[in-house]
Parts: structure tokens; sequence; C-alpha cells
């Protein structure tokens, strides 16, 4: 009994330690399978958030036509006060010929986006810098709009303009044919600015602060081989240097150059260094030029066709010789000079040895708001081949000095040449005819007057005042004579004989014998 006893308790003790044994596993399962569950649930979260983040896309950027004016393939963002020049995405998918940024704060230009832009206008939006290969990416750029706005010297810089890049270098913004760099505050350019202009041909420098052009100034533009027009007007510019625009087969500076315009400069006579050039238009108004004469007269300029010389305030002379050099000239514009009175007979003509003089081929000719009082004859060779004239405001004296002018240009050529403008010509002396019509006087035949300027017309009241001055004076003198005759002129009644012996002393006692 005691062994049977002692067995059932020792099977009783083991199937009691493998139930808890058993509860102990699944509790250690049980376990395992909440961790696990919780890792599972932890990481399934952590991919669910991954996802959520990189499935949002960051917001968008309007699109540039929601901010600025397109129209067609005109984009114009004109006064909107932006600080940037818009992402690649925002800007639409075509062809632009014109995209304009006027008036905004863009302050630095950072490099724009691959789009198709043939013109781009920054101009006042108070630029001061330009990043380094701002323009690369423009295709099709023809034409850059960079004036009124504050760039330096220090500031721009011949990397601001580079093209795309290659394996050699940097390939040049071949299309690119007109720069406006006006109204800035540049002194002097980098030498080597245009390296990446290779096909630039009308560059403007107005209105900027160079006051004379330097050796650096001067090799940037002779570098720009291909340019055609250049505008250095209100620049402060006292004198040029006398090579910068020399042409010859060895150095071919500038020889493809056609319009250069130097006006509202300090220019006090005509610049030497023009000569020999292949210019065709040149523009000196608004210089402080007074005479040209065969001393300070134009050099020689071959292909030189139209010559503009308005609004010079100190203009005085134009001599014979002034325009010698001008063989080629037909188009001259010489307009509001107040003092300018007269113009020389050979001021346009050329003296050649086996020919005598030759005029220009001249078909426009505008003299008017000066101060002329003649025309000479022969200021033109032929003004049977002139297209237009213009002679008006002009204080023009009608006396026989302009007798051809109003007796036979005006009547023959003066409707052809003027128009109905011919008829407000008028007179500014003599006085018979001031304000009259020049056209009212082509019949007659007019005065000369007289030596050293005289005028007749005030000499006769002189004549006519002596005249009747004498014919008062003549009874006046004989009534006066008669009653002198007469002692009216004497106290009492004694006469002239009276008067005599007033002067008579009788001789002393002494002296009688």
């Amino acid at each position: 009994m005691d062994r049977r006893l002692l067995l059932v308790c020792i099977l009783a003790s083991s199937m009691v330690k493998c139930e808890d044994a058993s509860e102990n596993v699944e509790a250690l399962n049980k376990n395992a399978t909440v961790v696990a569950s919780e890792q599972a649930n932890s990481t399934a979260a952590e991919n669910k958030h991954r996802n959520e983040t990189q499935e949002a896309p960051a917001p968008k950027l309007p699109s540039l036509c929601t901010v600025c004016n397109c129209t067609g393939d005109v984009i114009s963002c004109e006064d909107r006060n932006l600080a940037v020049h818009f992402e690649d995405y925002q800007w639409p998918n075509v062809t632009i010929s014109v995209a304009s940024f006027k008036g905004n704060s863009l302050a630095a230009v950072k490099p724009f986006p691959k789009i198709a832009i043939e013109k781009l206008i920054l101009r006042g939006s108070n630029i001061t810098k330009i990043e380094n290969a701002a323009f690369k990416k423009l295709i099709n750029l023809t034409e850059l709009d960079l004036s009124h706005n504050q760039l330096t010297t220090e500031n721009l810089q011949p990397q601001a303009f580079e093209g795309r890049f290659s394996v050699e270098a940097y390939e040049p913004l071949k299309k690119l044919a007109i720069l406006d760099l006006s109204y800035n505050s540049l002194h002097s350019l980098h030498q080597d600015l245009f390296e990446h202009m290779s096909a630039l041909k009308v560059l403007n420098l107005s209105r900027n602060l160079f006051t004379q052009i330097d050796f650096r100034t001067s090799l940037a533009i002779s570098s720009l081989i291909t340019l055609e027009e250049l505008d250095l007007s209100y620049c402060g510019l006292k004198s040029l240097p006398d090579t910068q625009f020399y042409n010859s087969s060895v150095c071919p500076r500038c020889r493809h150059l056609r319009k250069l315009d130097l006006s509202g400069n300090e220019l006090t006579v005509p610049p030497s260094a023009l000569g020999e050039t292949t210019l065709e238009s040149l523009y000196l108004d608004e210089n402080p030029i007074q005479v040209i004469n065969h001393v300070h007269s134009f050099p020689l300029m071959p292909k030189l066709k139209e010559l503009s010389l308005c609004c010079m305030p100190h203009l005085t002379v134009i001599g014979p010789g002034a325009f010698a050099g001008l063989e080629a000239l037909e188009h001259l514009r010489v307009q509001n000079c107040p003092k300018l009175e007269n113009v020389d007979e050979y001021a346009l003509a050329s003296q050649k040895e086996s020919q005598g003089p030759v005029w220009p081929p001249l078909k426009k000719l505008d003299l008017s708001d000066n101060a002329l009082r003649y025309l000479p004859t022969h200021f033109v060779a032929s003004w049977d081949s002139l297209e237009e004239l213009n002679l008006m405001n002009n204080k023009w004296g009608c006396d026989c000095n302009n007798q051809y002018l109003i007796g036979t240009l005006l009547p023959q050529q003066g409707k052809k040449l003027m128009g109905d403008y011919v008829n407000t010509l008028t007179c500014a002396s003599p006085p018979e005819h001031v304000g009259k019509n020049l056209t009212s006087l082509s019949h007659r035949k007019l005065r000369c007057l007289d030596v050293y300027g005289a005028k007749p017309e005030k000499d006769a009241t002189i004549l006519i005042g002596v005249l009747i001055g004498l014919l008062l004076a003549i009874p006046v003198c004989l009534t006066i004579f008669v009653l002198w005759r007469r002692g009216f002129f004497f106290c009492g009644s004694q006469g002239p004989a009276s008067f005599s012996r007033a002067f008579y002393k009788r001789t002393s006692n002494d002296d009688e014998i």
C-alpha cells in the first residue's frame, strides 16, 4: 500500500509541474505574440507615415499667368513689385516674343530657367547685380533691356553673360543682337564684358557716368567686331580716343559700325577720331560746338550719309569747308541753333584741284529754327535734286541778297520741297517788308541795303528832319537880321552908330597941341 501511495503522489506531482510549465510556455508565447503585434503595428504606422510624407508634394506656387498678364506670346509682369522672376514650372510652355519685368524690385538677377524668349525687358527694376550665367538657358534671346537700373562697373562682370557650357569653353549668347545698358551707373567697362556676345549689333550705353573712354572701355567696345549701332549720348564725353573707331585691313575695329550717337556730350570740335570710319549716320546734337569751318571741320568720312547738328546753343559760324570731308552726305539737319545767322556758300563744297568745288549729293536739308538771314545761292549743288527742304522759323532778310531764294527757288521748288509750309515763311527785315510772306515778294526786284548795313529808311528820316530844320531856320535867321538892323536888340532909340561910339574914348588935355 505504501508503495502504491507513494507512486500515486509522485505521478500527481509530475502532472502538476507539467501543467505549470505548459502555462508558462503559453504565457511566454502570448507575450511574444503581443510584442510582435505591437512591433508590427509600430512598423506599419511608420511605413504609413513615411508613405504619406512621400506621397504629399510641396505646395506649388501659382503659374506666371495668374500673376502677370499673358496675351498671346507677350507676357507683361510690369509694376508687380516682384522680387524674383519665377521658377521653371511656373512659365507657360510656349515661345515668348516679349517678356517684360519693368518696374519691379528684382535687385539681383538670378539664372533664368530654360524657356524660349526673344526679347527680355528688365528695365527699371532696381537691379544692382547679375549672377553668373543668368541668361545662358534662355533660348532665342535676341534683345536684352537692362536700362534704368543701378548697375556699376564693379558689379557688371563678363560672367553674367556666359552661354551654355561646352568642353572647350562657354558658348556665346550667339543670338543676342541688341543690348541696352543705358541709365545705369557705369563709369568704365570690363575689357572682356562682351566676350560672350559674338553677334551683338546694337549697344546702348547712353546716360552713364563715363566722362571719358578709358583704355578698358575702349578695348571692350572694339571687341564688338559685328557692332553696327552705338549710343554714347549724354555721357559727359569731352573727347574720343584717336584710334577708337580706327578701321583698316590690319586692325578691323568697328568695321561694321554704321550709326553713332554722341548727342548731349561736351565736345567742342568735330571729333577727329571719326576720320576714315564706315559711319553712315552721326548725331552731334546738343554739344557746345561754336565754330565749324576749314580749321575746325569734319574729318574725311567717305560713307557718311546723315549728319544731325540740332539744339546747339553756341553754334555761331558754319564757314567754308565745314563739311568738305562728307562727300556722300545726303541728309543734313542743322536745327534749333539760335545764334546761327549765316551759313557759307561753300560750307558743303570740297575743293578738287582738277575739278574745282564739288558738292555732295544732298537730298534732305533742314535749316529750321535758327537765326538765318540769307540762304546762299550755291549752298547746294543742284536745288532740283533736293527731295525735302525745311526753312521755317528763321529771320529771313527780304533784300537783294535773298533775291534767288525769294524770286526763283521758292516759286519754282517751294511747293514741291516744303508743301503748304512754304507760305509760312515771313520777312524779318527790312522794315517795309516785316511780317510779309516771302512768296508774296517773288515778283518784285528787292532793293539792296547800304554798305556796312546802313538802313536808308532811317537815313531818309534824318534827311527829312534836316530839311525841315533848314526851312524853318532860314526865315528865323532873316527875321533876326532885319530886327538887328533896325536896332531892336539895343536900348533906347540909339542906332548902330551909337553902338560904335560907345567904344570911342576922348584924348586928355595934355595931348592937345
